[in-house]
């Protein structure tokens, strides 16, 4: 109850201390195509979100992001319960109408984030605002692993553009927020070499009482002239709802035309090492390719055919983001 009441006195912060407040509203209209025949019309990634940040003092500031509706079901009689969800999971360690809420310390070379925050893993593909993502392009395990959980992160940067980190945070695997203490214990490396940008984290998500799962991710993109190229790697997948070891390998390519267009590419290959019943397919791919418009400042029109093996099914997507800013 204590960390919900910071939670709400953090939203409620005057407004001279944010300095970046944003309400961000999201509509997909997306058939989906099946293998077997089959199809339904879905509404994609459609969410409402909030993003509130800013300082309290020179070495204090604070981050808050809200989901306060998403629809996910194929069924649209769902619908309705996907956001009911949101709100019915606050007291667990599951996706929930708060993705972090937390306060940030510098001190020198040396930061502290005490709160709710993402577990440090997931690669380049994770570092994406979640109303900015398209499910049917990414992995099993950013679709399926509770990565936004309660703890500490210490973080120190002994150069410009390289910081590395050490987190604790809640395993997502006791479901109560208040249920076992189980933990996961993770180190990273955010930093850039040479014009590419790397995001390496090795995670132990604790899954029993004496059972650890080593979750390991490398993400790397470059920037070349109009073209952001990226290779995101890892040793798991989530095949169904349960981290497997493996390997996970996603390519990416973004071309930006102008200001107003760019186009881009994703893919994705997963296999599981030891395949028996409760993983489904042993190995599974995605692949598509978009294009978003910025037809004015803080709207963003996107369209993207794709195709999901693990969900056997093609999606055409046409949707909306709009950024609605207020603040600095």
């Amino acid at each position: 109850m204590k960390r919900l009441l910071v939670v709400c006195a953090a939203v409620l912060l005057p407004c001279f201390l944010v300095s970046a407040q944003e309400i961000i509203p999201r509509i997909d209209l997306s058939p989906e195509f099946y293998n077997d025949g089959s199809g339904a019309f879905t509404l994609g990634n459609t969410s409402l979100y909030s993003l509130f940040e800013g300082d309290i003092t020179e070495n204090i500031s604070f981050s808050v992001a809200n989901h306060w509706l998403g629809f996910y079901s194929v069924d649209k009689d769902l619908w309705a319960e996907d956001t009911k969800a949101l709100y019915k999971n606050t007291l667990k360690r599951t996706v929930n109408w708060l993705d972090w809420a937390n306060l940030t310390f510098a001190f020198g070379d040396f930061s502290l984030t005490l709160g709710k925050d993402m577990v440090t893993t997931g690669g380049i593909e994770f570092d994406d605002y979640d109303f900015d993502v398209h499910p049917i392009l990414s992995s099993s395990l950013w679709n399926g692993f509770d990565c936004y959980q309660w703890g500490a992160k210490l973080g120190w940067s002994p150069a410009e553009e390289q910081e590395l980190t050490f987190q604790v945070t809640t395993s997502p695997y006791v479901d109560d927020l208040f249920g076992k203490p189980w933990f996961n214990y993770s180190l990273g490396w955010n930093g850039s070499i040479g014009g590419v940008q790397t995001i390496w984290s090795a995670t132990a998500v604790q899954q029993a009482s004496d059972e650890f799962f080593w979750l390991v991710t490398l993400g790397q993109k470059a920037e070349l002239d109009d073209w952001t190229v990226g290779l995101d790697l890892s040793n798991a997948s989530m095949m169904e709802g349960d981290l497997a070891y493996g390997l996970t390998a996603m390519p990416s390519a973004a071309y930006t035309l102008s200001d107003n267009w760019d186009f881009f590419a994703k893919g994705g290959w997963e296999t599981v090492l030891a395949k028996d019943d409760g993983l489904g397919k042993s190995s599974t791919w995605w692949a598509g390719a978009g294009v978003n418009w910025h037809p004015v400042e803080n709207l963003r029109l996107h369209a993207l055919a794709a195709y999901n093996d693990l969900w056997d099914c093609a999606s055409v997507s046409l949707g909306a983001t709009y950024y609605l800013r207020f603040g600095k």
